[in-house]
């Protein structure tokens, strides 16, 4: 989060009362006046207050070409806190979903590899020179390594963004059942529905995680 944009026009009624708010929350901000754009400026296509990170609307809203009108929603500055922070966390919320998703899908690929549990994919692998790839001792290691990535994302996710829980608890339990499907020889059938059931479920997890997230980032919108 950069600089803001306090975006008003003179003799509004909330713009003093959102310049106090700016001021609490120690946010760097400066001011638009409306009334002395050219009647083509962009920031005259705002309601009065509006406040901009970027073109990020913080609270206001955008009424199109013409402007004028007065925003009703004046965030306290508990709500403003929170859609600063939202607007600021939003670099990181794209990483933790590259994350998520990179750790899922690694996760599931590393137990394809195997040449037990797909044949066709070992054979290949060792028929372009890759057959290192589909060793134990290759592919336990770049298991655990995908899982701690996948966990990692969630757990941030849930620490810095949705604030729920489910989907990393869900992440752990799945983890669990991949490597006990995987390594752990409980019977041939129990094995292989315990290890591709929690393939999927580590995959859609992380959709889980995707779609809270958007909703995390939506109740921070203007309404």
């Amino acid at each position: 989060m950069g600089i803001l944009k306090l975006v008003y026009f003179e003799d509004c009624p909330n713009a003093d009362k959102a310049r106090k708010l700016l001021r609490q929350v120690g946010a760097e901000f400066e001011e638009v006046k409306q009334d002395t754009l050219a009647e083509n400026h962009p920031d005259k296509g705002y309601a009065s207050p509006t406040v901009l990170d970027g073109n990020k609307i913080i609270f206001g809203a955008k009424t199109g070409d013409g402007g004028g009108g007065c925003s009703l929603d004046i965030p306290s500055v508990t709500e403003l806190r929170k859609r600063l922070a939202g607007s600021s966390a939003n670099g990181g919320k794209s990483k933790s979903s590259l994350l998520s998703t990179i750790g899922s899908i690694g996760s599931a690929m590393t137990v394809g590899l195997c040449p037990i549990c797909i044949p066709a994919i070992g054979a290949l692998l060792s028929a372009v020179g890759l057959g290192f790839l589909v060793q134990e001792s290759v592919l336990r290691p770049l298991l655990f390594i995908f899982i701690g990535i996948n966990l990692f994302g969630l757990f941030w996710s849930y620490l810095k963004e949705h604030k729920k829980i489910a989907p990393f608890i869900f992440g752990v339990v799945m983890s669990i059942g991949l490597y006990v499907g995987r390594y752990e020889y409980i019977g041939a059938l129990v094995n292989s529905l315990i290890m591709w059931g929690s393939i999927i479920g580590i995959v859609a997890v992380s959709f889980w995680n995707i779609k809270l997230k958007k909703q995390a980032s939506c109740s921070a919108c203007v309404k």
